[in-house]
């Protein structure tokens, strides 16, 4: 893991300017999709105050649930639409992180063919993933039904009709739970690098990770178990002291705002406009400060988590490790020629 902590201090820290870190945390934490601080809000300083009972219940009118669903299918295109700029942005990352540069832009433009086909695989993949979801779904509401139709002579539940039922439920939605993540895994950590390298089509790509996995199947095993779990650990322990510092700032901007509040609410001439300027001033300031903690905390764990899957896969993808280390063996190799000695 050294070499990943060491390539994480170049990247982010090595002749340190904030501007450069903000940016390039912003990029790692987009890429890699790791955040472990939500806070963003300063409590009181809403311009206006929304009934959401009110809202939900327009939403769902008939005379508005049209425009209700294009709503949501104008969300879900968008929500693709970022996806597919994500995809392109994490090229760039992984880019800069195995070239040692911190151009980022420039890197994304030159994977645009590899971006929109790993895009469109990505694709494939998860809408696979979402009908198993669906079938799941329809599983655990056709069992619960059963649970609650099917009862003992006296009416109550029938614990053994549950428990034969809970159990295969469990199991495949944690099935399909650690697909999902072993799924997202190749696709980012072992396919991506093949495209980003060899500009290797999709089938090319996969073909030699599976070669290299059926060689190396112990090895890739706890790859598989320290790459799911090093970011769930690092999530409890960042999650932790980012919520000490956002409790440290978040509390001196609200007891701020509550201060302005005191002093000018209830106001009906000018002071009023001053009381909705400083509100949505704190507003701002909430959204920047969370903006910072975030990217902060996640923006490191990004890079690092991203460089020990390059390191580690470089010990198999021999062009992978020599644009890593030129001059050095990968550890992987080394201990694969001692394993064979």
């Amino acid at each position: 893991m050294f070499p990943a902590l060491k390539r994480t201090y170049d990247f982010l820290f090595r002749g340190f300017k904030f501007e450069i870190f903000l940016k390039l945390a912003t990029v790692a934490t987009l890429a890699e999709g790791f955040i472990v601080s939500f806070r963003f809000y300063v409590a009181d300083t809403f311009p206006f105050e929304i009934n959401w009972a009110a809202v939900r219940s327009l939403l769902l009118t008939p005379v508005f649930l049209p425009v209700t669903l294009l709503g949501a299918a104008a969300i879900f295109l968008a929500g693709v639409y970022c996806v597919y700029l994500v995809t392109h942005l994490r090229f760039g990352f992984i880019h800069c992180l195995i070239h040692q540069t911190r151009d980022v832009r420039t890197a994304s433009k030159l994977y645009s063919i590899e971006a929109e086909r790993f895009f469109t695989a990505c694709m494939l993949v998860w809408l696979g993933f979402l009908v198993a979801v669906a079938l799941l779904i329809a599983m655990i509401v056709v069992a619960a039904y059963t649970v609650l139709e099917t009862r003992t002579p006296d009416g109550k539940l029938d614990p053994g009709h549950f428990l034969t039922l809970f159990f295969p439920c469990f199991g495949i939605a944690l099935t399909l739970i650690i697909a999902v993540s072993a799924a997202q895994i190749i696709l980012n950590d072992l396919i991506l690098p093949h495209m980003a390298i060899e500009g290797a089509p999709i089938r090319k790509a996969w073909a030699a990770v599976r070669a290299h996995i059926a060689a190396n199947r112990e090895t890739f095993l706890s790859f598989f178990i320290l790459r799911m779990g090093l970011p769930l650990i690092a999530a409890v322990l960042l999650g932790f002291l980012a919520w000490v510092v956002d409790l440290v700032v978040f509390g001196i901007l609200d007891m701020s705002a509550a201060g302005f509040t005191a002093m000018l609410d209830g106001s009906s001439d000018v002071r009023a406009y001053v009381l909705l300027g400083i509100r949505s001033l704190f507003l701002l300031l909430g959204l920047g400060a969370g903006f910072v903690i975030a990217v902060s905390f996640g923006g490191p764990i990004g890079v690092f988590m991203r460089s020990y899957a390059l390191y580690f896969y470089g010990g198999h993808y021999k062009a992978l490790g020599n644009l890593l280390e030129p001059a050095a063996t990968p550890i992987a190799l080394v201990e694969r020629k001692a394993k064979n000695a």
